[in-house]
């Protein structure tokens, strides 16, 4: 290990560390940080609690605990272990903890001083994820207060160091410039055209039997479906020599995972997520085959989650990944995209933070007893409308009360790492003994629909069910599993296997997490109103009432209007829960449709059940465009949809007038009173006031025409009672008789001569 270039630096990094307990290393991907930084500091500073080293992503966590166990001739475990959510090797005589960067919240609600660590390591910071800029926050925020001894290094490979050396006033900063060679780069304009499987496929053509190049070739695709479909592809393609075909993902069993690390006899040719851009260096690579394609973390707003979607990579993503093929000789990078292309991608990828979903962030820092967010030290702050939406989130699903405090079931939620929305429907399935069908509505409502083209739904599975579209897709999952994935059978059904099997796989891993927390996870309900419930405490501001039963449309929160899905189960139902809202454009005039899916029927009466405090009943006024006359209602609504509505026959005159004005001025209804009369005078008056302004005549702006109309209005409610009456009188009431006078005699309506 001693040719990385890192161990160049070796005696700067130790000697920065012995002058500030904050360090900023700045070194190129494949020179070392990662397995010997932390190997510096065990064995020259003998630190005398663990030290953390923060990854962004499982599979770096566990392949580099094993790579640097190896090099010091001890297992993974020992001295060097490693922590994920789900896996977890290390023993009391661990030194050195690799963890992904969403642990740390979770070590601190253990131990807020984090006592037995003396070092915190945050590598790959340049990446940017929302849970690495939460953990520095943290981390920075413990230094400042309990723990002055505790040491933070930052380690990246391209970010720019200014802004990270503000954040850590008073930190050393160490460079290394690495050691590459000459990359040849060279654009696949045409792949544009094609699948990205089928280009890189093309491109490994082009590598192997007409260039014949030397070395092993890494394949980049976005995730496991193009990796598998990539695979699939070379197998079948006549490469003109025996090659070693291997994947590289974060599920991907440790087996596999040390064999893409070792050397082969035959050509490797690999085919990985982006977790080989910057956390991995894999040995032997020559030639890096580049889709230019990501799956990054957004919200999507018609679910309510953070969602992975496909996207272009950065420009310095691009340059990451083209580097791989020069770590150990001169190499070559063929993207399979154009030149042009090239120039219009953007220079970097959008920090995490400023894209996804808080509440889950949000609601850990309410548990570490952060309440004000406006406050919180954030190395890049989110803007207003995210936090505000966070919050909203959290008081929605009951994490957080309306003054603002955590409550019992937010200290249940937190436990449980996953959007609030989908801890909560756990927390509730699972009292009401539908664990199983929580956790598969869960990973239904996280994952890719099930079905591939338009289902068809056998007669014995849609009699059974009783208003509920997940209640039906947990029917089909349940049937498919039954056959054992039965071709035949998921024909029939129209499922997509590889979603039905990643659903199958979600609703595990979240049954697992409830098991940890010591919830009871066998279904021990068969009311299929339990699931209904759940999900109406974990979905509530997406409450839709139908118009009539006559038609699809349906009424939701503030005013909005939506349209049922016409497959939808819950077609029948007056009232119903639709946890997916999406916003269509019509391809002839664009005009959005709100169209409501993956919806479950509910009760009025769970509303006063579960729902009081949301419950509310006032006397509004409203608008009768048809009879053109002011009329007042009885409203009760739940979670700002109306639930029920009557006349009121009691309407208050002096409002029932000022709301009637105030709808004549939003829509500009016509008044015959308005006439040229009236136009006449108060042009004399603005004449007459711009040559005397020390006569202080009003100035007949929007705010003197609201109050014309209004009084024209009092005590009104009919459009027809005011439509004709006159109101030049009125307007000449805003002008005293001296100030009548005097505009009769400067500005006359006409002379005499």
């Amino acid at each position: 290990m001693n040719d990385l270039p890192i161990i160049d630096i070796a005696d700067k990094i130790i000697d920065a560390v012995s002058k500030s307990n904050r360090l900023i290393i700045k070194a190129p991907t494949g020179s070392g940080k990662s397995t010997q930084i932390p190997q510096m500091l065990l064995d020259r500073t003998n630190p005398p609690g663990k030290i953390l080293v923060l990854q962004p992503r499982r599979l770096a966590a566990r392949m580099l605990a094993s790579r640097v166990a190896f090099e010091r001739g001890g297992e993974v475990g020992e001295e060097i272990g490693f922590q994920t959510r789900f896996e977890s090797a290390s023993s009391t005589s661990t030194r050195v903890l690799f963890i992904t960067e969403g642990i740390l919240p979770r070590l601190l609600f253990s131990d807020n001083k984090l006592s037995s660590v003396s070092v915190v390591i945050f590598d790959e910071f340049h990446e940017r994820s929302l849970a690495s800029d939460l953990a520095l926050a943290l981390i920075r925020e413990l230094q400042q207060t309990y723990r002055p001894d505790l040491k933070i290094i930052v380690m990246s490979a391209t970010l720019e160091t200014g802004l990270l050396a503000e954040y850590l006033a008073g930190a050393q900063l160490v460079f290394s410039e690495g050691r590459t060679y000459p990359v040849t780069i060279k654009y696949y304009s045409e792949a544009g055209k094609l699948d990205p499987w089928i280009a890189a496929v093309n491109a490994t053509v082009s590598l192997i039997r007409e260039q014949k190049v030397e070395g092993d070739i890494l394949i980049f695709m976005p995730g496991v479906y193009e990796i598998r479909k990539t695979a699939n592809l070379l197998k079948e393609t006549a490469l003109g020599e025996p090659v070693s075909i291997q994947l590289l993902y974060g599920e991907l069993p440790s087996g596999q995972q040390k064999e893409v690390m070792e050397r082969s006899q035959k050509r490797k040719i690999i085919i990985s997520t982006n977790i080989a851009e910057t956390s991995l260096t894999i040995p032997g690579v020559r030639h890096v085959i580049d889709s230019g394609l990501v799956r990054i973390n957004r919200f999507d707003s018609s679910r309510g989650f953070n969602t992975l979607y496909v996207e272009k990579i950065s420009i310095d993503s691009a340059e990451q990944r083209s580097g791989r093929a020069g770590r150990e000789a001169p190499g070559s990078c063929i993207r399979l995209w154009s030149l042009a292309d090239q120039r219009n991608r953007s220079n970097h990828t959008q920090p995490e933070i400023l894209r996804v979903d808080l509440s889950e962030t949000v609601l850990e820092l309410f548990m570490l007893g952060y309440n004000d967010m406006d406050s919180f030290p954030w190395f890049e702050k989110p803007d207003q409308l995210s936090i505000q939406s966070a919050l909203q989130i959290l008081q929605i699903t009951g994490a957080v009360s309306s003054e603002g405090e955590l409550t019992d079931d937010g200290r249940t939620m937190v436990r449980l790492p996953m959007p609030p929305r989908l801890s909560r429907l756990m927390i509730e399935s699972n009292r009401r003994g539908v664990t199983r069908k929580g956790a598969l509505t869960a990973a239904l409502l996280s994952e890719r629909p099930i079905f591939s083209g338009t289902p068809e739904f056998p007669d014995d599975i849609t009699e059974t069910i009783c208003g509920s579209d997940l209640e039906l897709l947990i029917q089909i999952i349940n049937r498919v599993e039954i056959s054992q994935y039965d071709d035949d059978t998921c024909r029939k059904l129209h499922v997509n296997v590889s979603a039905v099997r990643q659903v199958t796989r979600t609703a595990a891993y979240f049954l697992q997490i409830c098991r940890k927390q010591g919830m009871q996870t066998r279904d021990h309900s068969d009311d299929p109103e339990h699931l209904s419930q759940a999900i109406l405490l974990a979905f509530s501001d997406r409450l839709a009432k139908r118009r009539d039963s006559g038609t699809l449309l349906c009424d939701l929160k503030n005013g909005k209007r939506g349209e049922l899905s016409k497959m939808s189960m819950a077609r029948g139902a007056d009232l119903f829960i639709a946890t997916t809202i999406h916003e269509l454009k019509s391809n002839r005039d664009q005009t959005p449709r709100t169209v409501l899916s993956n919806a479950c029927s509910i009760k009025e009466q769970w509303l006063n059940q579960f729902l009081a405090d949301r419950l509310s009943t006032n006397t509004d006024l409203v608008w009768n465009s048809i009879r053109q006359v002011v009329e007042s209602k009885i409203r009760t609504e739940c979670c700002g949809v109306i639930i029920q509505e009557k006349d009121n026959p009691q309407i208050d005159l002096q409002k029932g007038g000022d709301f009637l004005a105030d709808i004549i001025i939003q829509k500009g209804l016509l008044l015959n009173g308005w006439n040229t009369e009236v136009d006449t005078f108060i042009n004399r008056v603005k004449w007459v006031k711009r040559l005397f302004p020390e006569q202080n005549l009003p100035l007949f702006d929007q705010d003197d025409y609201s109050l014309i109309i209004h009084e024209l209005c009092r005590d009104k409610v009919r459009y027809a009672d005011v439509k004709d009456l006159p109101i030049i009188s009125l307007v000449k009431e805003l002008l005293s008789w001296n100030q009548l006078q005097f505009i009769d005699t400067v500005a006359p309506v006409c002379i005499s001569l």
